[in-house]
């Protein structure tokens, strides 16, 4: 189903073809009631192939512009407290959701980490996944459009690069060897971070050149595009129905705010704010840095503000569920 949807959006020409077309269509699926499931291996391989293709993609130019990201990644950082705090706001103030439900519905990002923290402090799922999910979705199927517009005409095509193939598959072993070492000790994006590290050393060392075959990369995508689209088999289309109003207006609210923050790093960080906006959007390290590969942008500036984010996640997300399930509790008996 996902293959059969990036065919159509490739042969339509738009933009991130096999990633939205395959996610879209799947969820099309889903909702009409057919069970669909991703196995783990071919979800590691993906990921892999991803991270290989990512690490390709550093350059030497990437390295020299680097020293301007930290100004950059401030401003992600501020920029995800202010749409955090204003996406709570509107939940808690306005819908008069619970606070656990209203606070893991507007953190951006790091989807699988939030949904499980929301289970432990007792938050409604139904309500957590579908505001989640939801901005997931209008991210992946609409952001590619608007930033091939913001870029139009002004991309260079990817210099063409003979493939040595001994070379990729020396890259490709090792690539995978450091990322299911990582993701067996538990790092965080272990998978994509240990293929991209790996990847990229061998392409800035000379060690490697050209790129993974199409028909990889297409598989990856399709993939990963089906995954996502999984994330909506437990809920029926009245169930969605039911939380499109709010999940759209959370969305609404953290895109605005995430543009701001992206026009303001495009200054600071002279960088375009097509590709600031796409490393902003609240959309996770493998979706948005996959959609930088597909719209030839600057995968390494994405995939590190991409990244900022989960780690800042990853440090605050559990201190707030567990100062939720403190408040939970219910208070000692007289007699304990």
């Amino acid at each position: 189903m996902g293959a059969l949807g990036g065919a159509i959006f490739a042969y339509l020409h738009l933009p991130a073809p096999w990633l939205a077309g395959s996610m879209i269509v799947a969820i099309i699926a889903v909702l009409s009631g057919i069970k669909l499931s991703v196995p783990p291996y071919l979800r590691i391989l993906a990921f892999i192939i991803l991270g290989v293709q990512i690490g390709s993609s550093v350059t030497p130019e990437t390295l020299a512009t680097a020293g301007r990201w930290p100004l950059s990644l401030a401003i992600l950082l501020l920029t995800v407290f202010v749409v955090t705090a204003a996406c709570y706001w509107f939940y808690r103030r306005v819908r008069g959701w619970p606070m656990a439900d209203a606070l893991f519905s507007s953190l951006p990002g790091a989807l699988a980490m939030v949904v499980a923290m929301a289970d432990e402090a007792k938050a409604d799922m139904r309500r957590v996944i579908i505001a989640q999910s939801i901005r997931l979705f209008f991210l992946v199927a609409a952001l590619p459009i608007v930033i091939t517009n913001l870029s139009h005409a002004a991309v260079p095509p990817t210099a063409v690069v003979p493939t040595v193939w001994w070379e990729i598959v020396l890259v490709f072993l090792a690539s995978a060897a450091a990322a299911l070492l990582l993701n067996h000790l538990k790092v965080p994006a272990g998978l994509f971070i240990g293929a991209i590290v790996v990847s990229a050393g061998f392409f800035l060392g000379g060690i490697a050149h050209g790129a993974l075959p199409a028909p990889a990369l297409i598989l990856a995508n399709v993939t990963l595009g089906t995954l996502l689209a999984s994330r909506f088999q437990d809920f029926s289309p009245g169930e969605l129905l039911y939380g499109l109003a709010d999940g759209m207006a959370g969305f609404a609210i953290a895109l605005a705010i995430s543009i701001l923050g992206a026009i303001l790093a495009s200054l600071v960080a002279h960088q375009p704010v097509a590709l600031t906006l796409l490393a902003f959007s609240p959309g996770g390290l493998d979706a948005m840095t996959v959609i930088a590969l597909a719209l030839n942008l600057d995968p390494a500036y994405v995939g590190a503000h991409q990244l900022a984010r989960y780690f800042a996640m990853s440090l605050t997300v559990p201190t707030l569920a567990a100062y939720l399930l403190r408040r939970r509790l219910p208070p000692p008996s007289s007699d304990e």
